[in-house]
Order: structure tokens, then C-alpha cells, then sequence
């Protein structure tokens, strides 16, 4: 291959790298806001492990499927806790479903939990999970618009995959 085709190919792939970048939603910016908010209604499985457990990707497949099937009526949602008396490598989360109105028929082995809430500082993300900021500098975020606000927050996160590129976080604001 000579000088010439290779700068082309390597031209090429990087275009292809910028536009799937873009088509992700890489450029859109994370907003951040004070909301107006409702007491979460959730059901599903809490978690308190390793962070590399299967069991996570296990439980949020399954309240994926509940909630693409239909069976289950809201939004695939998980806590996340951000607890000081965890190991350095465990998690602590609610992985489940945020319910649009009152489910009477849920699986057996799923809890339910209600997160009293009537503010929360939102980051509402449109993008793909592949070109989304850190959790770390979401969660950053949030804290400093809590701050700016005068508001103090709980010390955890709802995040709400409403679909495949909007994802809303939300860190209620103590009562």
C-alpha cells in the first residue's frame, strides 16, 4: 500500500469515528436543573455486592424485558447508593421499575419501595450510554448545582432510562 491510499483510508476511518460520534448524540450537553417531583413508586430486586456481579446485568435485563413487554407499566430505573460503610469494590442499588400508576400484578420475588421525594436536581442526558460523560463528573455536576441552589442532597441517585439515548438522573433533595 502506498503513502497516498493509506492517508485516504486513515481519512476515511476517522470520518466514520467523527459522524458515529455525532449520530450518538457525543456533542449534546448534559442539562442540569432543579425539579418539581413526585414520590418515586418502584418495584423490583435490591442488590448489595461486588460491582462486576452478573446478577446486576441480570436484574436490570429483567426489568427491561417487564417493562418492553409491557407486563410492567413505567420506567427501567435504578438507585444507586452511595453508602460509606461498603467495601471499596461493592455497590449497593435497587435495580427495577419506576411505576407510571399502581401495579397490583409483579413478580413474586420483586419488593416494592417508595422514595419519599418533592425536589430533586436532575441531569437529563440525551445520548447514547457510549459517549455519555462519567458518572463521576455527572454526579459532580449535580452537587455543584445543588450548591449554587442552597439545596442538600440524599445520598443517592434515581436513574430513569426512558429510552435508548435519554437517561434522567435525579438526586432528590433531603426534606
Amino acid at each position: 500500500m502506498n503513502r497516498k491510499t493509506k492517508i485516504v483510508i486513515g481519512l476515511v476511518a476517522f470520518l466514520a469515528v467523527v459522524s458515529l460520534y455525532l449520530y450518538l448524540g457525543g456533542l449534546n450537553s448534559v442539562e442540569y436543573s432543579v425539579e418539581s417531583v413526585a414520590d418515586y413508586h418502584l418495584v423490583g430486586t435490591p442488590f448489595k455486592g461486588e460491582g462486576d456481579s452478573p446478577e446486576i446485568e441480570a436484574a436490570f435485563v429483567e426489568a427491561r424485558g417487564y417493562v418492553e413487554s409491557g407486563s410492567i407499566s413505567g420506567i427501567l430505573t435504578i438507585v444507586h447508593y452511595q453508602d460509606t460503610t461498603l467495601a471499596e469494590d461493592e455497590l449497593k442499588m435497587f435495580i427495577g421499575v419506576k411505576l407510571n400508576e399502581g401495579a397490583s400484578d409483579i413478580p413474586e420475588h420483586y419488593q416494592r419501595m417508595t422514595i419519599p421525594a418533592t425536589n430533586a436536581v436532575r441531569a437529563s442526558i440525551s445520548a447514547h450510554n457510549v459517549v455519555m460523560p462519567s458518572p463521576s463528573t455527572i454526579e459532580g455536576n449535580i452537587k455543584a448545582t445543588a450548591k449554587d441552589n442552597g439545596l442538600e442532597l440524599q445520598n443517592f441517585t434515581v436513574e430513569q432510562y426512558v429510552s435508548e439515548n435519554l437517561l434522567l438522573i435525579d438526586m432528590p433533595v433531603k426534606q
